[in-house]
């Protein structure tokens, strides 16, 4: 009887587990559908500030979050491909780059095919840095965070400093806002670096 009640509440559990993960995948597609509705996302994108630091960063965060969900099977394949997780960190990099680029920004505002791209790869980017990073070693990581700051305090002071629009959609108090706001988050970025190395204290775990 004992072993029946344990194999009963096992099961249960498994139930109950199964369940929440099914909730959570759902969850994680309903977010994604909201960030497409036309509504939410032409209100994202009319500013720059919003296009770059809420709907691309939200993106990126449900395509790593979505990687949770993969089967065991799926990753076992990956990992054929993304050993040590040089390819993944590869395809993220590249995306990285060229959705910093003021350019590109222009052309999904103007362009659908380039709107779709945008929808797919920025996903795919969260998916491969999500499966990726926790297959790299500490010091490939530090080297990554590093020049992943160095970006932002580039881009930042790019967009501030420069006198002439890098985005014809966007005016120019826009560009010079996200620069600020990209430099303001660098400075964060590196003040929390500071505190974990000099006084050991970690706000932020990254």
């Amino acid at each position: 009887n004992y072993a029946r009640i344990l194999r009963k509440r096992y099961k249960r559990r498994n139930t109950m587990e199964m369940i929440s993960k099914f909730k959570r995948e759902w969850m994680l597609l309903v977010v994604f559908i909201i960030l497409v509705l036309p509504p939410v996302r032409h209100f994202l994108e009319q500013s720059m500030v919003t296009h770059m630091l809420i709907q691309l960063p939200a993106r990126v965060i449900i395509g790593w979050l979505a990687t949770n969900f993969f089967p065991a099977s799926w990753k076992e394949k990956i990992m054929e491909w993304n050993r040590w997780g040089i390819s993944g960190m590869a395809l993220t990099i590249v995306i990285m780059l060229y959705w910093m680029l003021p350019r590109t920004l222009d052309a999904a505002l103007s362009e659908w095919p380039i709107e779709l791209v945008k929808f797919t790869t920025v996903p795919l980017m969260g998916m491969a840095l999500g499966l990726s990073w926790p297959l790299l070693n500490s010091i490939a990581q530090g080297v990554l965070k590093l020049e992943f700051w160095a970006t932002f305090m580039r881009m930042g002071w790019l967009y501030l400093d420069l006198p002439d629009r890098l985005c014809s959609n966007y005016l120019l108090g826009d560009q010079r806002i996200l620069g600020q706001l990209l430099l303001v988050a660098g400075t964060i970025w590196a003040f929390t670096w500071m505190l974990r190395i000099v006084f050991g204290v970690n706000l932020i775990k990254t």
